[in-house]
C-alpha cells in the first residue's frame, strides 16, 4: 500500500514539475526583490507551522488507543477539539485584529506547542486540555496568519497582484508538499526509528518552536482598521440582518449552505472515527498514516 502512495506521489509531481516547467515569461510575474524576500520569508514560517499541524495529524487517535482510551473516550477528546475551534473561531479573528495579528501568531505557536506537552500524559484530563488548546490554537492558525499577510502585504505597499502569488505557493507547500512530507517524516518516527506514537507531537513542536522564533525576530506587528473593529454581538447582529433583509440572494447560501457544511463535517468526523480504527484491525498491515492518507 504505501509503495502505491509513492508511486502515485512520484508521477503526480513529475506532471506538476513537467507543467511548471512548461511555462514561458509570458506566464510569469514581476516582481521586486524585497517582494520576494517577504514572500519567502512568510511561506517558511508558514510551511513551518502547517508541519506543526499536520505532522499530528495521522498519530492521535493512534496515541489515545495506545493509552487503552476505547472509541467513546476516543470520540469526546475529539468532539472536545472541534468544539472549542468552533467556539473560540467566532472571537479569535477580532481579538487577533485589536491585539496584534503577530501575537496572535506567537500565541498560535505557543498553545500548539502546550498541546503537544499533553500528549506525553495518559491521563484523561490532561489529554482533554490538549485537545481544547489544539481547538484554540487551529483557530488560530487559519485566522491570524493570513490576516497578518495582507495587511503587511499592503502596509508594505506591494502589488495587489503579487498577493495571488504568495498565497498560491502558501495553499502549495502547506496544504500539499509539506503535509505529505510531514506524514513521511512522521512515519519515519514512528515505524522506521520505532520512537514511539509520541513523536510526532514532539517533533511538531520542535518546528512551532522554530518558527516562532522567525516570527518574533523578522515580523512586524499590524493591527486592524479600528474604524471597522466592533464587538461580537454587532457583528452578529448584522449579519442576521444582511441575511434577513434579502441583502444575501443567494437562495443556496442563506438557507442550504450552512445545514449542508454542518452535516458534511460531521461525516467527515463520523469517518475519522471509524475508519482509522477500522483499517488499524485489518489483516492486511495498515499503518495510522496509511489510514489518515486513505481517509484525505
Amino acid at each position: 500500500m504505501e509503495l502505491f502512495y509513492f508511486m502515485v506521489f512520484g508521477a503526480l509531481g513529475a506532471v506538476v514539475a513537467a507543467l511548471e516547467l512548461s511555462k514561458n515569461s509570458k506566464d510569469r510575474i514581476n516582481t521586486s526583490p524585497a517582494f520576494n524576500s517577504f514572500k519567502n520569508n512568510y511561506l517558511v514560517v508558514y510551511s513551518l507551522m502547517m508541519a506543526g499541524d499536520w505532522l499530528q495529524g495521522p498519530y492521535v487517535y493512534y496515541l489515545y488507543s495506545t493509552y487503552g482510551f476505547g472509541k467513546g473516550e476516543i470520540g469526546q477528546l475529539f468532539i472536545a477539539g472541534f468544539g472549542s475551534s468552533m467556539l473560540f473561531g467566532t472571537i479569535v479573528g477580532s481579538l487577533a485584529d485589536k491585539q496584534g495579528r503577530r501575537r496572535a501568531c506567537v500565541t498560535y505557536c505557543i498553545t500548539y506547542i502546550l498541546s503537544c506537552i499533553t500528549k506525553h500524559s495518559p491521563q484523561y484530563k490532561i489529554l482533554m486540555i490538549g485537545r481544547v488548546l489544539g481547538g484554540i490554537a487551529t483557530s488560530l492558525l487559519f485566522s491570524a496568519f493570513e490576516s497578518w499577510l495582507v495587511a503587511e502585504h499592503n502596509k508594505r505597499g506591494f502589488e495587489q497582484q503579487w498577493l495571488s502569488l504568495t498565497f498560491s505557493k502558501a495553499i502549495f507547500l502547506g496544504n500539499g508538499l509539506v503535509a505529505i512530507l510531514s506524514g513521511l517524516f512522521g512515519n519515519l518516527l514512528v515505524d522506521s526509528l520505532s520512537l514511539g506514537p509520541v513523536a510526532p507531537f514532539d517533533a511538531a513542536a520542535c518546528f512551532l518552536a522554530i518558527g516562532m522564533a522567525i516570527i518574533l525576530s523578522s515580523w512586524t506587528e499590524n493591527f486592524g482598521d479600528p474604524s471597522e473593529n466592533k464587538d461580537l454581538l454587532t457583528q452578529f447582529r448584522g449579519a442576521a440582518v444582511a441575511i434577513a433583509s434579502g441583502r444575501v440572494h443567494n437562495y443556496f447560501l442563506r438557507f442550504l449552505f450552512v445545514p449542508f457544511s454542518l452535516i458534511f463535517c460531521a461525516l467527515q468526523m463520523k469517518k475519522l472515527l471509524c475508519w482509522v480504527p477500522s483499517s488499524l484491525c485489518l489483516k492486511v498491515q495498515c499503518t495510522p498514516l496509511c489510514s489518515f492518507g486513505l481517509l484525505l
